[in-house]
């Protein structure tokens, strides 16, 4: 679909009775064969990258949604719970440490949890991964409904009503 000499500069998948199409997100790394990123809701990105591990890398850290300083402790497990005047913090890993660690503000429970994640180097759960080249917490969070990314050939493109604009 496209050779060494030539650049990914957009993409659109349309369906017959939309000759303009929505426009799909390009990702051109400069060399290598077009992957197809979908999520469950759909279509998110096209990537040209060298090989697949490459271009799910891509998809981590520039397609797959950051989690943000205020969901860190989510993605290893912990939520936190205002029980009367009290901070009362949960864990979805470990139950020993569900409701037993009361505090008296949400920044102490905050800091707990930190605590325990770096004394035992703790993982994130499923539904998170950390990306390659890391940006803000280096946490993403991955569509466990249907993720996919596969190459494009050019009869999955005309199956899926995709179409590539290639410069040369």
């Amino acid at each position: 679909m496209i050779n060494s000499e030539q650049t990914l500069v957009g993409a659109r998948q349309s369906q017959a009775w939309d000759e303009y199409g929505t426009p799909i997100q390009v990702y051109d790394d400069g060399f290598g064969p077009l992957w197809l990123y979908r999520e469950a809701s759909g279509l998110e990105a096209i990537v040209r990258a060298q090989t697949w591990e490459s271009a799910y890398e891509c998809c981590q850290d520039e397609i797959m949604t950051r989690v943000g300083t205020e969901d860190v402790l989510e993605a290893y497990g912990f939520w936190i719970a205002q029980d009367g005047k009290y901070w009362k913090v949960m864990d979805d890993v470990d139950d020993r440490f569900n409701g037993n660690s009361m505090f008296d503000t949400e920044e102490h429970a905050k800091e707990y949890c930190q605590r325990v994640i770096l004394m035992q180097e703790r993982d994130l759960i499923e539904g998170y991964e950390y990306q390659p080249n890391a940006t803000g917490t280096g946490i993403v969070s991955v569509d466990l409904n249907g993720q996919s990314l596969q190459q494009l050939t050019p009869e999955l493109a005309e199956a899926l009503g995709i179409r590539v604009q290639i410069e040369e």
